[in-house]
């Protein structure tokens, strides 16, 4: 890591939410767990909060820090303002309901991309914006290596069309019933296609049946966690109701798709003009723009080395 190379010693935690701990186990990062799942509805995502912060608070009790970050954490700002010590915070999708962040942030990073217009319209403290060039997601592209193993642990098939479908956070505050119904566009439209293999990342069990019942013959729920980018990379299309996996197969040029129905983000926005990520924005929109065939180009992984030392930079600018 640069900031182990600069001299700072860095501590993480996590929360035991979808698979954020297995993957950290998969990369060999130690942490500390604090948390859980929060639940569904406003009210239990604030007490899930506060108590998170709350027992940040006390399992870090005693240890001197400079300085806290993290990547749209609530909890943190809240435990960094309990122990007295600054906080910065990055995200990429604008309409967050910033209060707590403009409240608790001494910097809030941001994709440059999005712009002081947006900001304000989102109701981010622009005076502690900093924007950062590109996008979050090549921190660890640009230092990626494909895990080719991942097409024989999964069976993918040399001559099948590969695709890897998300379903929407069903959960989450922004979430929009509006994705369900092109979710069940894209399954019909899957199931018609010949010779395909789905690999298939549920995000809660009452969905993983879903592919099934829409009539897919060959479909894969992978057992245990993989890397992430190299799961993208072994795929023809990516499809997802938004997340990190859809930017990932758009910066590395593996054709995707999002529909996400929440508010549109500036990131997807610009992604989406540049023609790198599609947007499927209806049921009508999955027959007119969803391309299911083999890939023909290599995955290009963007360079990741100057924006790892900008963020650096501004986390040793904000420290005490």
């Amino acid at each position: 890591m640069e900031l182990g190379r600069r001299g700072h010693e860095v501590l993480f935690s996590a929360r035991k939410r979808t698979r954020t701990c297995e993957l950290l186990d998969l990369y060999e990062i130690e942490y500390v767990q604090v948390g859980a799942e929060y639940g569904s509805g406003m009210a239990g995502k604030v007490r899930g909060t506060l108590k998170r912060a709350w027992d940040l608070s006390r399992a870090m009790k005693g240890q001197r820090f400079d300085l806290s970050f993290g990547h749209g954490s609530r909890a943190l700002p809240v435990a960094s303002r309990v122990m007295g010590i600054p906080t910065v915070t990055m995200f990429d999708y604008e309409w967050v309901q910033p209060q707590l962040f403009n409240l608790c942030c001494r910097c809030i990073l941001l994709p440059d991309v999005i712009g002081a217009e947006r900001c304000r319209e989102a109701g981010i403290d622009t005076t502690k914006v900093v924007g950062y060039p590109g996008y979050k997601e090549e921190l660890y592209l640009g230092s990626m290596e494909v895990d080719r193993s991942i097409e024989k642990q999964l069976g993918l098939r040399e001559d099948a069309i590969r695709v890897l479908l998300r379903p929407p956070a069903t959960t989450a505050h922004y979430h929009n019933p509006e994705a369900e119904i092109v979710l069940e566009a894209i399954l019909r439209r899957l199931a018609k296609q010949a010779n395909l293999q789905l690999v298939y990342l549920p995000r809660t069990l009452n969905q993983n049946d879903l592919p099934a019942r829409a009539g897919i013959e060959e479909v894969i729920i992978p057992e245990k966690v993989f890397d992430g980018p190299s799961l993208v990379a072994a795929m023809d299309a990516v499809i997802s109701g938004g997340g990190t996996m859809t930017r990932e197969a758009a910066l590395l040029g593996v054709p995707s798709y999002s529909f996400f129905r929440g508010r549109p983000g500036m990131v997807d926005e610009v992604l989406n003009r540049q023609g790198r990520l599609i947007l499927l924005d209806s049921a009508a929109a999955v027959s007119d723009r969803l391309i299911l065939a083999k890939r023909k180009t290599e995955v290009a992984s963007p360079s990741s080395e100057p924006l790892v030392r900008f963020i650096c930079d501004v986390l040793e600018g904000s420290g005490t």
